[in-house]
């Protein structure tokens, strides 16, 4: 087993700044908010952003590749990242130097390194595993691409050519015929986040016709949940149906972001629908708890 680690960069450096200037700007924006529907929605954004800002640190950080006789093996610590290639998989690779040229699909970089998802010109949608990008190598497979970065660059290489694979180009086409009503999964997670979009939309509607919502109702919180403004039971449901109209409008653009990237990789339209799932269920539960509480 030969271990290669990654060339050295700024990655990890770079993700903690843009981390921290954001960091930054949330909390200033947090400060200046006074409801409860906003600072909930906040405080999710904060959080979800630095769980994967430090995911994306860890990964530059302890980031390494090995090769035995039948593989290659990526790994990081605490086993964020775990791929196995096996050589048999691999038809060609190639060589790059400079800046990624292409659209990043998930993750960070591009210039001099890059850590995620990306769809490179002339080399297909690709697992970037690159701390720099002053020499890396492209691997071909027949599901997916991989690029790396090793120190040891030209004895990376060898142990490539020692094993028959080739230094030679490849094809590399978008997916401009995507189709998300055939990806059950993508279909499923739309239909879900539109039923509970209807749900906060009509939900208050049918109560406020049937006489089950009070004829006084609160109708804007402060960050610690305390009612600052009240008013009828139609305005409540109104308010309430504009809420779910908003969700319904975030899950469209999200769908038609989805499809965007979905031209370079099915996988990564997913993420769309989970921030459009996550933002609905948040508006959700703070409608059933409004309407339980008063």
């Amino acid at each position: 087993m030969k271990n290669y680690k990654s060339l050295k960069g700024i990655g990890m450096y770079s993700i903690l700044g843009i981390t921290i200037l954001y960091d930054v700007i949330f909390i200033l924006i947090y400060k200046f908010i006074d409801s409860y529907e906003l600072s909930n929605l906040m405080k999710l954004a904060l959080t979800v952003y630095n769980i994967y800002q430090i995911y994306y640190m860890l990964i530059c950080r302890t980031l390494n590749y090995s090769m035995d006789e039948d593989n290659i093996y990526i790994n990081t610590a605490l086993g964020l990242k775990k791929e196995k290639i096996a050589f048999e998989s691999i038809k060609a690779y190639q060589k790059s130097k400079g800046p990624i040229k292409g659209v990043k699909l998930s993750g960070h970089g591009k210039n001099s390194f890059n850590i995620g998802k990306s769809f490179v010109d002339k080399i297909g949608t690709t697992y970037m595993f690159v701390t720099s990008t002053k020499n890396v190598i492209y691997l071909n497979t027949p599901n997916m691409n991989y690029a790396v970065s090793p120190e040891k660059f030209d004895e990376f290489e060898s142990g490539l050519k020692n094993r028959g694979i080739e230094n030679s180009s490849w094809s590399a086409d978008s997916n401009k015929n995507i189709n998300f009503h055939k990806d059950k999964r993508f279909f499923m997670l739309f239909i879900i986040t539109a039923i509970l979009a209807l749900i906060i939309t009509l939900n208050p509607i049918i109560m406020y016709l049937t006489d089950k919502i009070p004829a006084r109702m609160p109708l804007n919180f402060n960050t610690d949940f305390t009612p600052c403004k009240f008013g009828t039971g139609k305005q409540f449901a109104f308010k309430q149906m504009a809420y779910g109209l908003l969700n319904m409008a975030v899950l469209f653009c999200m769908y038609y972001a989805g499809a965007l990237f979905g031209k370079y990789d099915k996988k990564s339209s997913y993420k769309f629908i989970y921030i459009a799932l996550l933002i609905t269920l948040l508006f959700l539960i703070n409608q059933f708890r409004i309407i339980i509480l008063f």
